[in-house]
């Protein structure tokens, strides 16, 4: 079996500045790295085999739009991050390595539901989780990048649609 921790690459400008997000990925026991481009978040997608991807929409190279290929027929997950006048909206860009960015976009609560969804599902299949799964029912969920993160209030959303240890390490990749 493999023992590993969630693997996540945060790709975007402000994905280093994301510490609402970042502290809430490593409570849990994921293992973070970091893309600054589209360049660099393809060249990590090549080496590693990640578990889930949060990505800004608009990169400087490109559009995260162009890292949905290498994620087809994988078990990752892929969401988009769009910022708006008040924050981010989220879409689902590919869901355990299917095409999903036809998908409508979801505000902080709905993506912070479906995020909990998504570490729930993959801590629960790791054997290295030391929580084995998340209980919690917390709703600290953040729900953006840098100066578009918020928290999402989980209690007041509804569900949309209805090795590597896992110290919780970060690495960087410009």
């Amino acid at each position: 079996m493999d023992v590993r921790g969630v693997m996540v690459l945060l790709v975007g400008n402000r994905a280093r500045k994301a510490s609402t997000l970042e502290r809430y990925l490593l409570k849990r026991g994921c293992d973070l790295c970091f893309a600054t481009s589209r360049k660099a978040a393809l060249g990590l997608l090549r080496r590693h085999r990640f578990d889930l991807v949060l990505s800004e929409f608009m990169l400087s190279d490109g559009t995260a739009h162009q890292l949905i290929a290498p994620l087809r027929g994988t078990e990752t997950t892929m969401f988009f991050s769009n910022p708006v006048e008040d924050g981010c909206w989220w879409t689902t860009a590919v869901f355990k390595g299917q095409d999903r960015s036809d998908e409508p976009g979801m505000c902080p609560a709905e993506f912070g539901v479906r995020l909990h969804e998504v570490l729930h599902d993959k801590l629960s299949l790791s054997s290295n989780n030391p929580s084995g799964s998340l209980t919690d029912r917390r709703t600290d969920v953040p729900s953006g990048f840098g100066d578009q993160t918020a928290v999402a209030d989980r209690s007041h959303a509804r569900a949309p649609g209805s090795s590597r240890g896992s110290g919780g390490k970060g690495h960087a990749e410009t």
